[in-house]
Parts: C-alpha cells; structure tokens; sequence
C-alpha cells in the first residue's frame, strides 16, 4: 500500500510538472517572458501549486484506486449479512467521483467565488490559467471530502447495527492491518495537501478585491480538517465498540450457562475477542500518530507566522539552544 501511495503521488508529480511546462509555453506565445515568469512565481514559488496538486491529485488517485478495496477488507473481516453488505456498498460508491457530485459542486462553486474575490496577481492568459488552478484543487478537495465522510457514515451504520455485527471466526490479520493502514496514509496525505494549500493562499500574493476576504483564506482548514482528523479515529473506535459489545454479550451468556461444553466455547469466543481488540489500533499509535504531529506542527506553523508573541517565543527557544 506503501508503494501504491508512492506511485500516485510520482504519477501525479509528473503530471503537474508536464501541465506547468504546457502553461508557460501558452503564456510564452501569447504574451511573452515576462509573463511566463510571473506565472511561475505566483503558482509554483507563491501557492506552492506542484506540492499541492501532487499530494492533492495524488492523494484521490490512491483513493480511486485502492479504497475500491476496502468492501474487500471488510469483508474479510466481518460476516456476510445485510449490515455488511450495505455498508460494503457505500464504501464502493465512496469513490467514485460520479457518486460525489454533492460535494463537488457547491464546494467547487464556492471556491470560484471566492477566487474570484481573491484576485490573482497575474495578468492575461496566465490570470485564468492560476484562476482555473485554484478551482481545481478545491474540487478534488470535495471529491476527497465526500469520501472520508462516506466511510465516518458506513462506519456509522455499523455502530446503530452492532447488534447484528460478528467478526468472522477465522480471518487474516492482514485485513486490519489493510485497514488500519489505509486510514493513516490517507489522512497523513490529507493534512499534508491541506497544509500546503492554505500555506500556498497566504504566500500567493492575492490582490484582494476588499480586505474582508483575507480572512476567507481559512477556509479550507473550516471545511476539511476537521473531517480529515476526525475520518482516522471512527473507524478504529467502531470497531472497538463492536468487539467490546460482542465481548458483553458472551460474558452475559456465559454467566447464565450451567452447561460447561457450552462455556467453554464462549470462554475461547471472548478469548478471540480479545485478540481482535488487540490488533484494532487505538486512536494514537505508531500508524496515526505522524498524521497527528503533522496536525500539531500545523497549528505550531499557524502560530508562529500569525502571532508575534509565540513567533518570539520560538525565536528566543531557538538562540538558547544555539548557545
């Protein structure tokens, strides 16, 4: 999964790179050098364009491509019924770009607006190339939205259904650890596109139409990290919740039985649960917790460039240890 991860971002390296070098040779022949120098500072050195659209674009290529797999996974772990079934159903459909246009296209809608009163520093066709650039990284933000709250939401039906919710008597340790590994990946890969796209709006030199949509370059953080920190934990605390449940009832069975064929078996039941608890990996651990740091150096990064006493406080730490 490693290497899938590392395949989409590369691919996805290239193409921005192959789209930079198309653009500046549009703007080179329509409107000549020095335009084509604006264009690369606005939207390579300013917004940090090929850093936000490789792990943005990159990060919805993995997704297209490996959470297809995730009904698999859980299909691995989970008994076939209905519960399972639908759920494995909405996690297919969360990645498909068709099933998302719900998110797509007001996000999409809002993000030309507000581009529009951002205003881009450059001029002619360089303008509606950065113009159309902007737009798009908000689209595959909705696409990639839509699919970390599909699964919050087939996670959620899993948790109202518990009740009729077994994990498979024998199964492969590989499907958790598929699972969990997806989840820290896309979100670690998440926070790094939303990183670097609100770090690029404020380095990107926008010629304000008032100085009221300044505070809109936010945005992004309002409408998808939450979200993002919040897709990483549900899954892992659903599961939890089910094998605790199944662990519940065996031990109200167990308590109620004289037979001892009968309790024996439940005594193994609980002693598989326990197992199963044990590989579902809690909330902080040595998967999730990079995703976190980069959530924490995020905010520290925030700070630092937005408050002057944290910004001397960092600066002063930094001349004591270089004593």
């Amino acid at each position: 999964m490693l290497i899938a991860a590392f395949k989409a971002l590369s691919r996805q390296l290239i193409v921005i790179a192959v789209i930079i070098g198309i653009c500046c040779l549009m703007v080179w022949l329509l409107d000549g050098s020095d335009a084509v120098v604006a264009l690369i500072a606005t939207a390579v050195s300013g917004m940090k364009g090929p850093w936000v659209w490789t792990f943005g674009y990159g990060l919805a290529s993995f997704v297209r491509d490996r959470g297809k797999l995730l009904p698999l996974i859980l299909g691995g772990i989970l008994v076939p019924n209905e519960v399972s079934a639908a759920v494995s159903a909405r996690l297919a459909r969360s990645t498909l770009h068709r099933s998302a246009y719900r998110y797509t296209v007001p996000i999409t809608l809002v993000g030309v607006f507000l581009t529009s009163m951002y205003g881009s520093p450059n001029k002619g066709i360089a303008y509606y190339l950065v113009f159309m650039g902007v737009c798009a990284i908000y689209y595959v933000a909705a696409y990639l939205l839509f699919h970390f709250v599909e699964v919050i939401l087939a996670f959620e039906h899993l948790f109202d259904r518990m009740d009729e919710v077994k994990f498979r008597t024998v199964y492969s340790p590989m499907h958790l650890e598929n699972l969990t590994t997806y989840l820290s990946m896309t979100t670690g890969i998440g926070l790094i596109a939303i990183y670097a796209g609100f770090r690029g709006t404020l380095t990107a030199g926008f010629h304000f139409r008032h100085e009221i949509w300044r505070m809109f370059l936010s945005t992004p953080l309002v409408l998808f990290l939450p979200g993002t920190l919040f897709y990483n934990y549900y899954p892992r605390y659903v599961l939890r919740k089910i094998v605790q449940h199944g662990v519940f009832k065996c031990m109200e069975r167990l308590s109620s039985t004289s037979d001892d064929l009968k309790a024996q078996k439940l005594v193994l039941e609980m002693k598989e649960c326990s197992l199963l608890n044990a590989q579902i990996l809690p909330f902080l651990d040595y998967k999730s917790l990079p995703s976190y740091l980069i959530a924490v150096f995020f905010v520290i990064s925030m700070a630092y460039n937005n408050d002057p006493a944290v910004k001397a406080f960092v600066e002063y730490v930094v001349r004591l240890g270089s004593k």
